[in-house]
């Protein structure tokens, strides 16, 4: 029981940790913030954001994209066919199961219970599309947001790939 109580609130911890450091490369590139001395980050990306994660291996995109805005109205389902929300395009490369090995985190909470996957068939998959869709999109404002590679059969297994990111939705 300790163990199913725990291991979301482990996750959650760690999806904030990556969320806020990124999976990004070891040396990003850094460029100064005007006004703000000493303050550096991924060039192109406000520093509040974080750096870029890194992306591949079995996570090759994701949406919204870092640092990105995006309307609120754009975070909404009409069609599950085409989900709108938090969205990862992913490789079952190397993987001895699919979508168990998928793990996502929204704002400190785990979702992997309501996640959508959308498959191109379901005789040995090779890619796939995961999102988190609530039905009234995402609330105006900044976003965090982790998805993480594990094995299902051994939750206290070191993660093969994590990959947070932060975004905001506008209205």
């Amino acid at each position: 029981m300790k163990l199913r109580i725990l291991l979301p609130v482990a996750f959650a911890g760690a999806a904030l940790l990556f969320a806020a450091c990124g999976d990004g490369p070891d040396t990003p590139a850094t460029t100064s913030t005007p006004g703000a001395p000493g303050v550096t980050g991924t060039a192109g990306i406000p520093a509040d954001f974080g750096p870029a994660p890194v992306l591949g291996g079995n996570i090759t995109s994701i949406s919204p994209e870092h640092a990105a805005k995006v309307a609120q109205a754009s975070t909404r389902t009409a069609n599950l066919g085409d989900p709108k929300g938090i969205c990862a395009e992913v490789t079952f490369d190397g993987l001895p199961q699919y979508a168990q090995w998928f793990r996502m985190a929204v704002d400190g909470v785990e979702v992997t219970e309501e996640l959508l996957w959308i498959v191109p068939t379901r005789e040995a998959p090779t890619t796939g599309k995961v999102c988190f869709v609530p039905e009234a999109g995402l609330a105006v404002g900044k976003h965090t947001a982790a998805i993480a590679v594990q094995d299902p059969n051994n939750p206290l297994a070191e993660s093969k790939q994590v990959v947070g990111w932060a975004f905001e939705v506008t209205p």
